[in-house]
């Protein structure tokens, strides 16, 4: 009878010490699958912020270029103006206009000035931006 009261309480041990892990391992699970649950949230986070990041950089620099463009072809333009505007008609040649060097050679550093002003405009936007 001693010996099945024995083996009894071995087989009751053993069960409530396999149910005992049982339990411990079900938690450990539901830890690791909240933890792997949080990394993924945080991934997901990380990876919009980036893709935010990236698009208001892309946003910037399409905003920088235009006005770069923007710059520079009002240059361009006002150089065309002013050399329209200081055409002299050629005495016996109807429709054909000369210009002279000197103001030729004016308006050709004025607009590399305009570019040179209009690309530290844009470095310095650059610089302030990021």
């Amino acid at each position: 009878m001693l010996r099945i009261i024995v083996a009894l309480v071995l087989l009751v041990s053993a069960g409530s010490g396999w149910f005992y892990l049982d339990y411990l391992n079900k938690q450990e699970q539901a830890a690791a699958f909240e933890l792997r649950q949080s990394v993924e949230r945080s991934r997901a986070q990380a990876l919009a912020a980036e893709q935010a990041r990236v698009a208001a950089k892309v946003a910037f620099e399409a905003k920088l270029n235009l006005e770069l463009k923007t710059c520079l072809d009002t240059a361009q333009q006002a150089n065309t103006d002013y050399l329209a505007a200081n055409q002299k008609p050629v005495p016996r040649k109807a429709g054909q206009f000369t210009i002279a060097q000197k103001l030729i050679d004016s308006a050709a550093q004025t607009l590399a000035e305009a570019n040179t002003a209009c690309q530290q405009q844009l470095e310095k936007s650059l610089a302030a931006g990021m």
